[in-house]
Formats: C-alpha cells, structure tokens, sequence
C-alpha cells in the first residue's frame, strides 16, 4: 500500500465539514465503482477467452487438427495440398496417388515418383515468394542445396541415378525436410522478454553452416561509440593537464614578482 496519501484522502484530511466530506464519500463511491466495472469487464474478458482456448472434445474436427499439423509441420507442403482442396483429404490422394503410381507404373519410371516433392512443390512455393519477401531466404537456400545435390547425384551415379529405386525416395524425404520446420528461435524484445517465434527450416539452418557471420552492426556501433568517449576522455584530461600547468607557471611568476618587490 503506497504511503502518500491520495487526491481523495488529503482533501478528505483538510475538509471537516459534514457537506464537504459527503461530497468526497460520494466521489469516492463513484470511483470505486467504475474501477469494479472496469474489473469486472476484464474478468469476463479472461473468462471468455479461456473458454475459447478451451479443448472440448464433442467439437474438435479430425480434419481441422490434421490441418493444423501439416500447417505447423511444413507450411509449403500446406500451401500446395489447399490448392485443390483441405489438406487433410488432398494429403489422401496424393498419398494413394504415389502407391497406385508405384504398383503400376514400370520399375524404370519410378524416379518421377519423387518430382512433385522435389520440384514441382518448391516452383509453385518460389512463384508465391515473390509476394511474401520472408519466403525468399527459403527457397533461395533450397534451390542451391538442391542444385549440389543433383551435381554430386550425376557425378556418382551418372546414367544409373534413375535404375536406382532406394534413390527417389531418399532424395524425395531430404527435400521435403529442407523446407520443413525443424525448430523454432524465440524473439526477445527490448528488455529481454519472448516476444514471438520464429520459424527454422532445415534448408536455412543447413545453408548458414557454409555462409560467413555476418559482423554485428550494434556491437560495431557501441565500440565505436566507446572509443570515442575514450578519445574525449583524452582531450578533457589533456586540456585539464594543460590548464592546472598554467595555474602553476601563473602562480610561480606572481610569487616570483612578490619576492623581487620585497627586494
């Protein structure tokens, strides 16, 4: 409880007429009244979004949290699949899509298994970059993984790459992990506190191994800003250094005047 006494409470300690503190009473009422609305209003609110966080099971969807999940998991993938129709039925088809493919098409064309992951997912999410600047980073990285990859692919496996049958799908799971979420970097605000998160995806976090740090411009700033102090610190003292000698030359010729004239 605060010590210094309120508006209300020192006009309350210097009025003493009957008028003067019913007048203060009923400020006061009206007062402690409008800040139990105003409390009230915010309980309600925290009570009615509570209730919404809320997880009833009678009204949670299987297709909504499959949704959910694949739009946390990998946001591309989510993108792609809400073209044709909900994630969580077009994620079936294309699923059954891959098997039907696998069973029936010949053994030597089962390398386009592996396209709509590795290409066909990644064009479609670039074309879309050029309307959301924060993507750009993603598939910038991932085009360059992948174009190491295909080189280090023809140079080992030449014209055998598409007899291989273990190779589409191996190729097809690193794509798809590359511009999939795999961690989450917490943003802290000018005073240290979670602000928000921010996604990391396994092409970004792969490609920076291989990048140079970049110099951190406030840290340059602040020593640049230290040395400068320094450097005025120097001046003050050496102008302080310069003054206080000539206090003493001035001082030693007046004393040097003062004993001639005793002569």
């Amino acid at each position: 409880m605060s010590k210094n006494p309120t508006t209300l409470e020192a006009a309350a300690l210097t009025n003493f007429t009957p008028a003067g503190q019913a007048a203060l009473y009923h400020i006061h009422l009206a007062q402690q009244a409008e800040k139990d609305e105003l409390a009230a209003l915010e309980e309600a609110k925290k009570k009615e979004k509570k209730f919404r966080e809320e997880i009833r099971p009678e009204e949670v969807k299987a297709g909504e949290v499959v949704d959910r999940w694949i739009e946390d998991w990998c946001p591309p993938l989510y993108q792609f699949l809400d073209i044709f129709a909900s994630p969580h039925l077009t994620i079936g088809i294309f699923i059954f899509l891959h098997f039907a493919y696998w069973y029936t098409i010949p053994w030597y064309f089962h390398f386009l298994l592996a396209w709509p992951i590795v290409y066909f997912i990644p064009l479609y999410c670039t074309g879309k970059s050029t309307f959301k600047p924060k993507d750009r980073v993603l598939w910038l990285s991932y085009w360059i993984i992948l174009s190491v990859l295909e080189y280090f692919e023809i140079l080992l496996f030449r014209d055998q790459a598409r007899s291989l049958v273990w190779w589409p799908k191996l190729k097809a799971i690193f794509c798809l992990v590359m511009y999939s979420i795999i961690d989450t970097e917490v943003i802290l605000d000018s005073r240290g506190k979670p602000k928000d998160k921010k996604p990391i995806y396994g092409a970004i976090k792969l490609i920076e191994k291989f990048l140079p740090k970049e110099k951190d411009e406030s840290k340059e700033t602040k020593d640049r800003d230290q040395d400068k102090e320094r450097e005025r610190e120097k001046r003050s003292g050496s102008s302080k250094e310069k003054d206080r000698k000539e206090k003493e030359k001035d001082k030693k010729s007046k004393e040097e005047d003062k004993k001639k004239k005793s002569r």
